[in-house]
């Protein structure tokens, strides 16, 4: 018998847009804009820091061929260091786009490809599963589908890449796109160029809501689009490779649909989180040292003495130890000398599911 044939591997070729493109249905932008509104107005609501839910998720299909399965307990210490790691490098990338918009107001803000490589490296700086200090990738670069396809990036290592990105970054500060079709085709060419060995599509993700941020369509670091993207990953992977063969409708409509089914999946948990909140702040009326405390969960996820001091009118030991002793407050499970709420960290650690996240009534 004849061995079989290995499956074609089917080419990558890089989106290159218009000015002017769009790849957006109008109906699913109108669905996305009017989802994205909605957050802005819960986040206004019950929120002090618009990017307080930004919680990348830890990568849980782990390339073992990189790490010792032998040692477990050293294995999560580095990943969850990672993760933290990444979550610096998401909050930097969004303070330099608002800074960048507050410098030249009606510049659109975009990484240059020096900036886009030195936020990669940030992005997998730790991270056990990607060997290599990150930056752009210096070999061929092929994908392998876990069905067995295979596609090879037709973007060759060294200048040709460079000069993709270069492409890409004077698209974006210069595209006429509306703001949502914009967000999508800087993601999709970033995939189908393949800036870097592994994290293309973390980084491609984060700074699509980089975008969004800098388009004043959403306040901060909010949406669980990698979520939304592990829930439907071979729509989402398939409507990828349509869009690098010219089906730019077909990635569009998806990309909308993410921003807006995680746009409503994140309007219900912080409007959740503030009315979580709202009932502890009830439970202390009468003891304003105790609700001064409880307020500087808008913004932040814990609270300790040490980080209080200074911003409060009152001592914050002894509201501590009453939130405590009431069990309004418990330990932070990992950060030492830090209390948190159990349900509103519950409510943070809630990923995008296809399900609406719990309510607090």
């Amino acid at each position: 018998m004849a061995a079989p044939t290995a499956a074609a591997v089917r080419r990558i070729r890089p989106v290159v847009p218009p000015l002017d493109a769009e790849c957006v249905p109008a109906e699913a932008r109108a669905r996305a804009h009017d989802a994205l509104a909605a957050l802005t107005r819960a986040t206004a609501t019950h929120l002090g820091n618009p990017d307080l839910f930004h919680r990348p998720r830890v990568r849980t299909r782990l390339h073992l061929r990189h790490l010792d399965p032998a040692a477990p307990a050293p294995l999560a210490e580095r990943i969850a260091d990672a993760a933290e790691t990444r979550t610096a490098a998401g909050l930097l990338a969004v303070a330099s786009v608002r800074d960048e918009l507050r410098e030249r107001p009606g510049r659109r803000p975009c990484f240059t490809p020096d900036s886009l490589a030195g936020l990669h490296r940030m992005l997998v700086a730790g991270d056990p599963d990607i060997p290599g200090p990150g930056g752009f990738r210096r070999a061929p670069a092929r994908v392998t589908w876990p069905d067995g396809r295979r596609f090879a990036i037709t973007v060759a290592p060294g200048r040709a890449l460079h000069g993709h990105v270069e492409r890409w970054y004077r698209w974006t500060v210069r595209t006429a796109s509306p703001a949502l079709d914009a967000a999508a085709f800087g993601m999709l060419r970033l995939f189908t160029v393949h800036p870097f060995p592994d994290g293309n599509g973390r980084t491609a993700r984060l700074l699509a809501q980089c975008d969004l941020v800098g388009a004043g369509l959403l306040p901060g670091l909010l949406l669980d689009i990698e979520g939304w993207v592990d829930a439907h990953r071979t729509e989402h992977d398939e409507a990828v490779v349509a869009g690098a063969e010219g089906q730019w409708e077909r990635w569009g409509a998806l990309f909308a649909r993410a921003v807006t089914d995680t746009a409503r999946h994140r309007t219900a948990t912080v409007t959740a989180y503030g009315n979580l909140l709202d009932a502890a702040l009830d439970q202390v009326a009468g003891d304003p040292a105790a609700a001064e405390v409880l307020r500087h969960l808008r913004s932040g996820p814990a609270v300790s003495a040490r980080w209080l001091r200074g911003r409060t009118a009152h001592d914050p030991g002894p509201a501590l130890a009453r939130l405590h002793d009431t069990r309004i407050l418990a330990a932070h499970p990992r950060l030492r000398d830090a209390l948190v709420h159990p349900g509103l960290l519950t409510l943070l650690d809630t990923p995008y599911e296809r399900t609406s996240p719990p309510r607090a009534d």
